[in-house]
């Protein structure tokens, strides 16, 4: 049986379209007053089904991220609010597949921002694999009490209440073998401290590269690629782009990025099938 790759609505991030593309509204002398542009952004997840492995790529925002009790501070969610029905949440989009955080038996995190690790705490008996300079960044903002983020202190205070089956990718570690045609890709510092991706092959169609916020959009994508407006590592980004590129065209992978709008609005999504 081949590989099963499931795409998971998980709801919207509201966003000044600065943030994903760097420089897209600025003044001049000509136009002194310029307004920004604010746009709803896709939050997204990945499960692959193999033969012996159930592997998620990514966990979203946690169900209780917004709200005077939320575990978002206060300036996040005034700046970037996320938007989503009870059933984009992960937990229930995993109950409409007829599965429970049990059931998965390696989460992958492309990194650790809010709306990406939001529920790693739900997965206490699946394999975390994480970049070990994302995860040591992380625990950085954690253990400094830093609200500054996108590392949310309360997610992170949440994943470390119970023993987790932590599994760090060394930054020397380029590729790792997950599964047969499942490939875990290390980006290195780009957008955030650590980036990880999937390359995923298909019996019945092309495979994906799965890159999540290592590129954004089709527009940072390019030819000519656009920096985002959220980075780490400018120099780490650029090279991240690059490589991508040329490791998706040298195998015919559809590159899916983090949060394009058009692109994903064009998947099929888990409520109504899966690529295989």
């Amino acid at each position: 049986m081949g590989n099963k790759l499931f795409v998971l609505d998980l709801g919207e991030i509201r966003v000044d379209e600065n943030f994903i593309i760097a420089n897209s509204t600025f003044v001049t002398p000509q136009k002194p007053t310029v307004s920004s542009r604010l746009i709803d952004i896709p939050v997204s997840a990945y499960l692959i089904q193999c033969t012996d492995a159930m592997i998620l790529y990514d966990t979203g925002c946690h169900p209780e991220c917004m709200g005077t009790n939320g575990r978002w501070p206060a300036q996040s969610q005034l700046n970037a609010p996320y938007i989503g029905a009870p059933e984009c949440n992960l937990p229930e989009r995993l109950k409409q597949l007829g599965l429970s955080p049990d059931d998965i038996s390696t989460v992958v995190l492309s990194h650790l921002h809010n709306d990406h690790a939001g529920c790693v705490e739900y997965f206490g008996k699946s394999r975390l694999i994480a970049h070990e300079d994302e995860f040591a960044t992380a625990v950085r903002y954690f253990a400094t009490r830093d609200h500054s983020s996108p590392y949310i202190v309360k997610d992170i205070e949440a994943w470390f209440a119970t023993p987790r089956n932590w599994d760090l990718v060394g930054r020397d570690e380029r590729e790792r073998n997950l599964a047969p045609g499942v490939t875990l890709l290390n980006f290195g510092g780009g957008h955030a401290a650590g980036m990880l991706g999937i390359a995923v092959e298909l019996e019945k169609r092309p495979g994906f590269l799965l890159v999540s916020d290592a590129c954004y959009t089709a527009t940072n994508y390019g030819p000519p690629a656009r920096r985002a407006g959220v980075l780490h590592d400018t120099i780490g980004y650029d090279r991240t782009v690059s490589y991508i590129r040329k490791y998706a065209e040298s195998r015919s992978l559809k590159v899916l990025f983090g949060h394009d709008r058009e692109q994903f609005a064009s998947l099929i999504k888990s409520t109504d099938g899966f690529y295989e």
